[in-house]
């Protein structure tokens, strides 16, 4: 989250003010404060489309702006909850600070399952990439239900069992976890004229994924704020003396 909080002794005051111009400041400070915001918004999503690997719409409409008021300062922040999946303030912080990536739910869900040992990190095969570059929120759970390591909501029970919808989806053959050839993964059965083969569908690493910073957004949010106070402060300044009452 990135707060603009713009006080007084930021403002350009001059000594030729007049005391309703001085009156008026907390409200051009606050504006000012408001279309920097935006400006950020703006400026923020245009780098991120640049920046990111195939970054999708979710994402792109991720960042939201709230307004200044005289108890709180603008601020300029991703969306950190969704009714499903992993909000946009989770999944962009290793692009904005760099490091380690965490683990994903859907790896939570094979530790906990016993399926990965927990220093372990599932690595997609390239083959399960959308356009976006990542793996469909749909493909995770037929792996995750095929693997009996898919959660229960809502008294829905995603995992395969032994009934006839389930057994005709055919995750629970479809997928299984194990050594294959020497690698770890999660494996995919398909059907050949002579027989199932398997391909790896997620191969288990024993290191963390590492990522550099791509994104670095306070640094262009400061960037934006810095090359655009004094043009906004005025604009905010000649609009408040425009409406203002003697």
């Amino acid at each position: 989250m990135f707060k603009l909080d713009l006080s007084l002794d930021a403002a350009p005051i001059t000594a030729g003010m007049q005391e309703l111009e001085k009156r008026h400041l907390p409200y051009v400070l606050r504006l000012t404060a408001t279309n920097l915001a935006k400006r950020v918004k703006k400026g923020t999503i245009t780098v991120m489309g640049k920046r990111l690997d195939r970054p999708t719409p979710t994402t792109l409409n991720s960042l939201f702006v709230t307004m200044a008021t005289k108890s709180k300062p603008a601020q300029v922040y991703f969306k950190d909850s969704w009714t499903s999946g992993v909000p946009a303030d989770t999944y962009l912080q290793q692009t904005v600070v760099g490091g380690l990536r965490p683990h994903k739910g859907f790896e939570k869900a094979l530790i906990a399952r016993g399926l990965m040992k927990s220093n372990q990190y599932a690595l997609p095969n390239q083959s399960l990439l959308n356009q976006y570059g990542n793996v469909s929120r749909g493909t995770m759970l037929k792996i995750l239900s095929g693997l009996s390591a898919a959660e229960q909501r809502g008294g829905y029970q995603a995992n395969a069992s032994n009934s006839t919808r389930s057994k005709r989806k055919g995750n629970a053959h479809r997928f299984f976890s194990g050594a294959v050839d020497g690698a770890q993964g999660i494996w995919e059965r398909k059907a050949m004229a002579h027989g199932d083969a398997v391909r790896p569908v997620f191969v288990f690493s024993d290191s963390a994924p590492a990522y550099r910073t791509i994104f670095p957004f306070f640094k262009i949010a400061q960037n934006i704020v810095k090359a655009n106070y004094s043009a906004e402060f005025a604009d905010a300044f000649a609009q408040a003396l425009a409406t203002a009452k003697p």
